[in-house]
């Protein structure tokens, strides 16, 4: 199941960054949300971050269906579970939503399925992608938006944004600058993260270097880039446990002479906590800052 998820994650970032190419995606936040103040009873989330914000918003008990891979909070598992990469528009409309939290993702690849529900009477809002921090700030205020709960949101900023400020501040400055390959996929090929993408800005974020921002978007690498770049940090978020990765690179070929293999410093993380734009960001972030200066 974590494997799934980290398979998912890849599947996302892929469409977004195919989707990021079209006009229809360039003009779409104009016309998104209502100046118009309606309280929504009966809201779907499609993509775990936004179920996250709608929880921190107090909206927990106006959420009737998530996305097949939503697990927190725990209530989502008792919550109608939608495909958001195969949508079933008839059991969509049979749930009579009000409010569909769709994504900037689902938009590349089921605005067909999504129009048939908003020309059913179901308000479609699709909530932008966040490469960075910032962008993911904007994402709360666009929640907190349509829903009514500005104040709620803009509070929600302030405190993760103090919370992120106190991992910052405890980062040793001699250990500073570290450089670090995140591996999303190993598996049929080796995928990693480049710039423009959350978890380079995350990395930015803690002072430390992506050994690949200098290449933009969701990257498929090899062995021997990884060799050349040599990381002094490795960490694996496709959901296998710390000492398989560990014995992974311990069996590739040449990855003896890496310095993060040399010095123990290759390690997994959960990649929910740093890889959805969400309220549990400073969560994921101390522990990305823990195991990159441990």
């Amino acid at each position: 199941m974590k494997i799934f998820k980290g398979v998912y994650l890849l599947l996302i970032a892929m469409v977004i960054l195919v989707g990021c190419q079209s006009d229809v995606t360039n003009n779409h936040k104009s016309e998104q949300v209502s100046k118009e103040k309606h309280e929504y009873k009966r809201i779907v989330s499609l993509i775990p971050s936004n179920t996250e914000i709608l929880y921190e918003l107090g909206l927990g008990d106006k959420v009737i269906g998530v996305s097949t891979v939503d697990d927190y909070p725990k209530e989502v598992d008792k919550k109608k579970k939608f495909d958001a990469f195969k949508l079933d528009t008839e059991a969509l409309i049979k749930a009579k939503p009000d409010l569909i939290l769709a994504h900037e993702s689902n938009k590349a690849t089921q605005e067909k399925d999504l129009k048939k529900l908003s020309d059913a009477g179901v308000k479609v809002v699709y909530i932008d992608e966040a490469n960075t921090i910032d962008e993911m700030y904007s994402t709360f205020k666009q929640v907190g938006k349509v829903t009514g709960k500005e104040r709620e949101a803009q509070h929600l900023v302030k405190r993760v944004k103090h919370d992120i400020d106190e991992v910052k501040n405890s980062i040793p400055k001699d250990q500073q600058g570290k450089k670090v390959f995140m591996e999303i996929s190993s598996q049929p090929d080796i995928y990693t993260a480049g710039s423009n993408t959350f978890y380079d800005d995350m990395l930015k974020t803690i002072k430390a270097k992506n050994i690949y921002h200098d290449q933009k978007g969701w990257i498929k690498t090899d062995k021997e880039s990884i060799l050349k770049l040599n990381p002094d940090v490795m960490i694996d978020t496709s959901g296998q446990k710390e000492s398989d990765y560990q014995k992974q690179n311990n069996n590739r070929d040449g990855f003896n002479e890496i310095n993060a293999v040399k010095k123990g410093h290759v390690y997994a993380l959960n990649a929910d906590l740093i890889s959805r734009p969400g309220p549990r960001l400073a969560e994921g972030l101390k522990e990305l800052a823990n195991k990159v200066y441990n």
